[in-house]
C-alpha cells in the first residue's frame, strides 16, 4: 500500500496513487458453495497455466472487507464493521461474511441500483405519470429484489405483465416505453438476450445477421400490448348514450353532441376515468411491415406473424397468447442466449468484465476469453434455478476475487483472463452511498416510508372497484354532478396556460415558475373533484396522485439528522440534475445501463468542497462520535483511516498526520446551546457536559477534519482496489 503524504490545508494536497440446484426460495450450504467455487478456481487455474497468465498477490484481509462490502452491498464498511471482521480469528469468516452480507439489507438496496439500470427505472416516467406509475413499478421491483425472485421469473413476470399497475406492478416495464412497442422489444432483447436489434428496425442489421423482417417478427409477439386501459368503461358509457338517443335524427344526435353542455359533461367523464387508463392489455391488434418496406421477402405493410430470433423449436406454439408464449421462450434453457447474457452480466457485476465484452451485444462471432468458464456458468445458473443472491455467493468465494486489482486499460476486443478483478472506480451510487455510510448511523435501515405507496395501491384498487360497480346511469349523474365545477376550473387552467405563454415571451423566469406551481395546484384540484365524488368525502384523494419526494420515516433513530441521507435506492431515481448522484455520473435511465464512471472537474470540485461535508462533520456523525471516542491523537487518526479507507494507516501516514495534528494551532470548539434556554438551564447544560470538553476540543480540531478531507480526497478512497 502506498503511503499518504499530507500538505497544510490551506494548500490543495496532491495525493497521488498507483491505480490499482436448489428448487427456488431454497439455498446452497456452505459446503456447496465452497465446492462450487473450488470447480470455477480449477478452469481458471487451468487457464492461467495455457496462457501463461502471471498471478497478482492477494490483497490484505482489510482491502478485503471493503472489496465485498462494495461489491454485496454497495458502500464501504463501517468503522465497527471492519473492526468486527479484523478481529474476527474465524477460519470461515469470509464466507461467513458473505453470507451475512447478502442476506441484509443493504444487499438488497445494492441490487435494486443494478436493476434501475438495467430496465431504466425512473420515479417519474412518461408512462402513467399523472399517477405516479413510476414509483408504482419502482415499488414492485424493490419487492421483487427483497423477496429474491429468480431472474427467470422476474423476466418472465416483466415480459408477459398485464393489468393496473396496482394490480401487477409489472406492468411499468411496458408503460416505462408507451407508445413505442418496437422499441420496447429491442430494449428487451438487449437486456435479456444480449442482442441489439434496433438498427434493423428501419433496414436489415449493417453489422449483424439480423433483418428487418426478423426484427417485426420479433415485435409482434408484443405489439398487441396496449398500455391504455379503461376501454371497456368507456364503451359501457357510450351505449348508455346511445340508449338514450334512441328515435332522435342523425342531425338531433350531432347537434346533442356538440352543444356546450355535451362537451363539459364529456371532459368530466373523462376526467373520471383517466385514474384507469394507465396499464397493460393483451389484445389482438396485429403489425404490419412499414410502409416503406424494401426487401423481396415480402410487400410493404404486410401483417407478419410471429417467431423467435433464435430456436425457433423453443417455442410453446401450444400457448394460445402469443406474449405467454414469448416469455416462455425468452427464459427457457433451449433459448442459446438468456442463460448465458445473465451468467456474464453477473461475471461482470463481480469481476469488473464480461467474458465476453460488450454483454449486450452478443453475436455469433463474439470471442468468450474463457469459453469453458462461461459455459461452466451457464450450467450453475441453471443449478441455482437463476437465483442471483446464490449465484454471487459462489462468485465472491472465488481465489481470484481476492488478488490485486488488474489496472490497466483493457479494449473491448483484448482477452482478459481474469487472474484477478478489474480496478474500477466506484459506481455514483456506492461513493454517496459510503459518504451517508460515514454521516448517518445504521445507513442500510433507513428506508424511505412507503406507506405512502402502498396506500396508493390500495386506493386504486378500492376506486377500480368503485367505478366498476356503478351502473352507466349513476356514473353519468355524478359525472353531470362535477361537470359545472370541473368547466371552471378548466377556464382557470386555460387562462395560466395563457399567462405562462406571455411569461415565458417577457423571459420573466420566476413568473413561470410561480404560474406553474399554479397550475398544477389547479389540475390536482380537477383531478381531486371527480374522486371525491365517487368515493365520498373522507377517502384520501390526494393519496391517488402525490407522490411528493421520498420521505424517511419518523424511526428515532435518525432523529436529527437530515432527511436527504438516505442510501441511493431511496431517493427519486434519478436524482435530480446537480445532485451528488448525477455529477458522479448515475444514468440518467434513458438508455439501458448508461452510468458513467468517467472523471470530471465537477466530480474533483463536490469531493474538495462539497455540501456533504456538513453531515459528514456533524458531532452526531459516526464518524465525528467515533473520533470523539478515541482518547489519544494517534487512536484519532486510526479511526479516520479505519472509517474512511478501511485500513489501518502506515507508520510513516501516522507519523506525518500526528506532526500535522501537534504543530497546527488548536481553534476551540464551540459548544452548541439550545435556544431560549433560562441562565439555570443554561448552566446545568453546560455542567453536564463539561468533562468531555477536552475531547471536543480535540476531535473537532480542523487537523483531524483536514485529514478526514484529504483521504476522501484519495484516488483509494473512489476506487474499488
Amino acid at each position: 500500500m502506498k503511503t499518504i503524504f499530507f500538505a497544510p490545508l490551506v494548500f490543495l494536497i496532491t495525493l497521488q496513487f498507483t491505480l490499482y440446484a436448489a428448487l427456488p426460495g431454497d439455498t446452497f450450504s456452505s459446503s456447496i458453495i465452497q465446492a462450487e467455487a473450488v470447480a470455477i478456481d480449477k478452469i481458471l487455474n487451468s487457464t492461467y497455466q495455457k496462457r501463461n497468465v502471471k498471478i497478482p498477490a492477494k490483497i490484505d484481509e482489510s482491502a478485503l472487507v471493503r472489496r465485498l462490502y462494495l461489491s454485496l452491498v454497495g458502500r464501504i464498511p463501517t468503522f465497527e464493521e471492519i473492526n468486527s471482521y479484523l478481529s474476527d480469528t474465524s477460519v470461515q469468516k469470509k464466507s461467513q461474511l458473505i453470507e451475512k452480507l447478502t442476506e441484509s439489507s443493504g444487499y438488497n438496496s445494492h441490487m435494486f441500483n443494478w436493476w434501475a439500470d438495467l430496465l431504466r427505472l425512473k420515479s417519474r416516467m412518461r408512462g402513467g405519470n399523472q399517477i405516479q406509475a413510476g414509483q408504482l413499478y419502482n415499488h414492485w421491483v424493490k419487492e421483487q429484489v427483497v423477496q429474491n425472485v429468480p431472474f427467470d421469473q422476474m423476466t418472465y413476470s416483466l415480459v408477459t405483465a398485464e393489468g393496473y399497475p396496482w394490480e401487477n406492478g409489472a406492468v411499468g416495464y411496458y408503460l416505462r416505453d408507451t407508445g413505442m412497442p418496437l422499441d420496447n422489444m429491442s430494449n428487451t432483447a438487449q437486456i435479456f438476450l444480449g442482442t441489439q436489434m434496433v438498427c434493423a428496425q428501419c433496414h436489415n442489421h449493417p453489422f449483424d445477421k439480423w433483418t428487418q423482417m426478423e426484427y417485426y417478427k420479433m415485435a409482434s409477439f408484443t405489439y398487441g400490448i396496449s398500455t391504455r386501459m379503461g376501454q371497456g368503461l368507456q364503451k359501457k358509457i357510450g351505449q348508455y348514450f346511445y340508449q338514450q338517443t334512441k328515435g332522435l335524427s342523425k342531425a338531433e344526435k350531432k347537434k346533442l353532441g356538440n352543444s356546450q353542455k355535451a362537451q363539459v359533461l364529456r371532459k368530466a367523464i373523462q376526467e373520471m376515468v383517466q385514474p384507469l387508463r394507465y396499464g397493460a392489455t393483451h389484445t389482438g391488434r396485429k403489425l404490419n411491415l412499414p410502409h416503406d418496406y424494401q426487401y423481396e421477402d415480402a410487400k410493404p405493410k404486410t401483417v407478419v406473424n410471429s417467431e423467435p430470433i433464435f430456436a425457433p423449436d423453443s417455442l410453446n406454439k401450444e400457448i394460445e397468447n402469443p406474449v405467454n408464449a414469448y416469455g416462455q421462450w425468452i427464459i427457457s434453457t433451449n433459448n442459446p442466449r438468456f442463460t448465458k447474457v445473465i451468467s456474464n452480466r453477473m461475471w461482470k457485476k463481480v469481476f469488473g468484465r464480461g467474458i465476453i465484452e460488450p454483454v449486450d451485444d452478443l453475436r455469433d462471432d463474439s470471442e468468450s476469453s474463457i469459453p469453458e468458464l462461461l459455459t461452466h456458468l451457464e450450467s450453475l445458473m441453471v443449478r441455482v434455478k437463476y437465483d442471483l443472491k446464490e449465484f454471487q455467493k459462489i462468485l465472491h468465494n472465488v481465489e481470484a476475487f481476492e488478488r490485486e486489482a488488474t489496472g490497466r486499460e483493457l479494449t473491448n476486443v483484448e482477452k482478459y483472463y481474469f487472474e484477478a478483478p478489474i480496478l474500477k472506480r466506484m459506481s455514483a451510487e456506492q461513493l454517496w452511498d459510503s459518504i451517508v455510510a460515514l454521516s448517518i448511523p445504521e445507513v442500510d435501515e433507513r428506508k424511505a416510508d412507503s406507506s405512502k405507496v402502498e396506500l396508493r395501491l390500495k386506493n386504486f384498487a378500492n376506486y377500480q372497484k368503485q367505478v366498476d360497480d356503478l351502473s352507466e346511469k349513476k356514473f353519468v349523474q355524478l359525472a353531470k354532478k362535477g361537470a359545472k365545477e370541473n368547466a371552471r376550473i378548466n377556464n382557470n387552467m386555460n387562462e395560466i396556460q395563457l399567462k405562462i405563454r406571455e411569461a415565458q415571451e417577457a423571459d420573466d423566469r420566476q413568473a413561470v415558475s410561480m404560474l406553474r406551481r399554479e397550475y398544477g395546484k389547479k389540475r390536482n384540484e380537477q383531478k381531486s373533484l371527480f374522486a371525491g365524488l365517487v368515493m365520498g368525502s373522507e377517502f384520501d384523494v390526494q393519496s391517488l396522485y402525490r407522490g411528493g419526494k421520498s420521505k424517511t420515516s419518523s424511526d428515532p433513530r435518525w432523529k436529527g439528522y437530515s432527511g436527504n441521507l438516505m442510501r441511493a435506492s431511496e431517493i427519486e431515481t434519478p436524482a435530480p440534475p446537480g445532485h451528488f448522484l448525477r455529477e458522479f455520473g448515475q444514468s440518467d435511465r434513458e438508455v439501458i445501463e448508461n452510468a458513467s464512471s468517467e472523471s470530471s472537474v465537477p466530480q474533483a470540485l463536490t469531493l474538495l468542497n462539497g455540501v456533504f461535508y456538513k453531515a459528514l462533520f456533524d458531532p452526531k456523525s459516526p464518524l465525528s462520535k467515533n473520533l470523539l471516542q478515541a482518547e489519544s491523537s494517534e487512536e484519532k487518526i486510526k479511526v479516520l483511516f479505519l472509517s474512511i479507507l478501511n485500513r489501518n494507516p502506515s507508520a510513516q501516514e501516522l507519523t506525518q498526520s500526528l506532526a500535522m495534528v501537534t504543530s497546527s494551532p488548536k481553534v476551540p470548539y464551540q459548544i452548541p446551546l439550545p435556544k431560549k434556554v433560562s441562565p439555570e438551564k443554561k448552566k446545568k447544560y453546560l455542567n453536564s457536559i463539561e468533562g468531555k470538553k477536552q475531547k471536543l476540543s480535540y476531535y473537532n480540531d480542523r487537523d483531524f477534519r483536514g485529514i478526514a478531507w484529504s483521504l476522501i480526497n484519495t484516488r483509494q478512497f473512489s476506487f474499488i482496489q
